[in-house]
């Protein structure tokens, strides 16, 4: 059975991050984990410090962060053009220039979100 997303669900992502090879020490051996496991994790310590700076010069947390990474944040990410994400039966999505329903805006450059953000 193929289901698709109902108007009120979002499915589509506002960023994107790196889902493969994340190094760690577990069980004091070093491996490679990925998927949204390791991404978003990544994505929230990035959050984190951003949120860090701010206080820093004694301005609020972010909060939600939507409306500051498509009025002003869009630039402060790298965009994936060249990408695709076929499978299960299904064509899948391309990643194209600007917004697109399989990178969002793209990955995050930690320097230009510090602009953005401070």
């Amino acid at each position: 059975m193929r289901t698709a997303p109902q108007q009120s669900d979002k499915g589509i992502p506002d960023v994107s991050a790196q889902v493969h090879k994340f190094q760690i020490v577990w069980q004091g051996q070093r491996i490679s984990i990925g998927g949204t496991s390791a991404a978003t994790p990544m994505f929230a310590g990035l959050v984190a410090l951003l949120n860090d700076a701010r206080l820093a010069t004694g301005r609020p947390t972010l909060g939600f962060l939507n409306p500051l990474l498509y009025k002003r944040g869009k630039d402060a990410f790298n965009e994936v053009v060249d990408s695709a994400n076929s499978g299960c039966g299904t064509p899948g999505l391309n990643a194209t220039k600007g917004w697109d329903p399989m990178t969002g805006l793209g990955t995050p450059d930690f320097k230009k979100l510090l602009k953005v953000c401070v």
